[in-house]
């Protein structure tokens, strides 16, 4: 469906979020999921004040979660898992009270996003560990996890060097100045293609995961890549911050992933003084790449941290864990 016939669906509350996450004034795919379940609740919560049927509430619910499966979830196999989690089988609720289906859509999406919030706050427990006796950290792209651990090492007996290269993709850097300043960090900001010029300064480079495969390949915004060279080529250590409810399972069956590319035509061509020069050129990029395993130290997870060569078995036990859901 367009965007706007979804949006309608929402109540007056909760479009701003929609707004949010569509226009990309909102980063991470964390921050993502709980501004879905925002929109589930609401959805819900209006169907009860307006008497609705429950069939009804189900198929907006659908409606919006399916559109962002089908948008933001092309990229980051984390929104579809977590939205398949929080809205599995709801058509079972049609012949509970309206009272009964409220309460239970609401819980299954609270339940999911409890179990969530735990798993994060043990990711930053570890790899605060990680980063305890370094000083210089090197952090691409955006990612809401990766702020959490900035924020709690801040502070710390001794002032870390937060280095920041602001990707031209979203503008990811950005949103992580206002929390180092806050936490006490210095901070060293500059473009992404000084990435290797500034990477050997750094004693570690950490990242968020849009999404992860069991071979342990990690995907994030375009340049993650070039960090991922930077690392190897200085025998820098790359960590990738991630509870596994990231993980896409689909690559032992064969699936094979596609890219997503965006049009940033607006975004490139907003200073050019003539916009007539843009005509005839090509200016789509991918808005996601894949970190191979072999340039990722590791992955710091609930579970601790795992090699990117161990994150075989551990995803298929997360996977038997989780019943097969995701």
């Amino acid at each position: 469906m367009d965007k706007e016939d979804v949006r309608i669906l929402l109540p007056y509350d909760v479009q701003p979020l929609f707004d949010d996450i569509v226009d990309q004034r909102v980063l991470g795919a964390s921050n993502h999921i709980a501004m879905i379940g925002e929109m589930i609740e609401s959805i819900t919560l209006d169907g009860k004040k307006n008497n609705s049927e429950i069939k009804n509430i189900i198929e907006r619910i659908q409606v919006v979660t399916n559109y962002f499966v089908k948008t933001r979830g092309e990229a980051s196999q984390a929104i579809s898992n977590a939205i398949l989690l929080m809205t599995n089988h709801l058509e079972q609720l049609v012949d509970s009270t309206l009272d009964e289906a409220v309460d239970e859509i609401i819980n299954r999406k609270n339940s999911y996003l409890d179990y969530n919030n735990s798993a994060t706050e043990k990711v930053i427990d570890y790899a605060s560990i990680v980063v305890e006796n370094m000083k210089t950290i090197m952090v691409y792209d955006y990612s809401s996890t990766v702020d959490k651990l900035l924020k709690k090492i801040g502070g710390s007996e001794h002032q870390y060097i937060i280095y920041i290269p602001e990707s031209r993709i979203i503008d990811g850097g950005v949103p992580y100045v206002k929390t180092c300043k806050e936490a006490g960090h210095a901070i060293r900001f500059f473009p992404d293609a000084a990435i290797m010029y500034y990477s050997k300064e750094c004693d570690v480079a950490l990242m968020g995961a849009e999404t992860f495969f069991p071979d342990g390949t990690g995907f994030n915004t375009t340049g993650s890549d070039l960090v991922g060279l930077a690392c190897d080529y200085y025998k820098i250590p790359l960590y990738f911050l991630t509870p596994l409810i990231k993980l896409d399972i689909r690559p032992i069956y064969g699936y094979k992933k596609e890219l997503v590319i965006n049009d940033l035509e607006t975004k490139l061509i907003e200073e050019w003084q003539d916009k007539s020069l843009a005509e005839n050129i090509n200016f789509k990029a991918p808005e996601l790449l894949g970190v191979e395993p072999k340039h990722i130290r590791g992955f710091i997870t609930e579970k601790g941290v795992i090699p990117a060569e161990q994150m075989f078995n551990v995803s298929l036990e997360y996977y038997k864990e989780l019943g097969g859901a995701i």
